[in-house]
């Protein structure tokens, strides 16, 4: 079985998980009996110090630590007992990209000052707009934020950012922005 998703860094995650014998059986009754382990960002292996438990019908549970999602990249995680198939599952902190910078792209109204929430905001890597590589909305406070709440996390260098709200018409289109030094 291999499963991903996101994680929010810097706080606790949970992940779910079925437990199969070697036969692909699911496994009920392991309660915490089982060894975890968590390789961040390409790093070595280490074991899990959150906290394991059984849901039930073969599922399991697994609560990080702030600390096991405090690194931006990949997470490896790993699944296995006495009598048990590997459970190999890959999570992302922040980003897949280790080198990412968080951006804070902030949208207002140049005639008010004001932050304007609802903004779709589409950053791209050329002027026409075709090499999307972050997509968001703007928040009450005008920051550009995705699906989950996050920034975007971008390689340092050059982006277009291109920005759509009804009833306003951002003339400047696309914004240039530079990211890091």
């Amino acid at each position: 079985m291999i499963a991903s998703g996101e994680w929010t860094p810097n706080q606790p995650n949970t992940i779910t998980f079925v437990l199969v014998d070697t036969g692909g059986v699911e496994v009920a009754g392991r309660g915490a009996t089982f060894a975890l382990q968590l390789a961040k960002a390409g790093g070595a292996f280490v074991a899990g110090v959150g906290t394991k438990r059984e849901i039930g019908l073969g599922w399991y549970a697994y609560i990080t630590t702030a600390d096991e999602a405090n690194t931006i990249g990949p997470v490896s995680v790993v699944a296995s007992g006495s009598g048990l198939s590997q459970q190999n599952m890959e999570y992302v902190v922040g980003s897949r990209v280790v080198s990412a910078l968080e951006f804070t792209y902030t949208v207002t109204n140049t005639a008010t000052g004001a932050p304007l929430a609802n903004v779709k905001v589409v950053i791209t890597t050329d002027v026409l707009g075709v090499n999307i590589v972050w997509y968001g909305v703007t928040d009450t406070f005008g920051v550009a934020r995705d699906l989950y709440g996050a920034k975007p996390r971008l390689e340092a260098g050059q982006y277009f950012i291109f920005r759509e709200l009804a009833g306003f018409n951002f003339a400047n289109d696309p914004d240039i922005e530079q990211v890091g030094a």
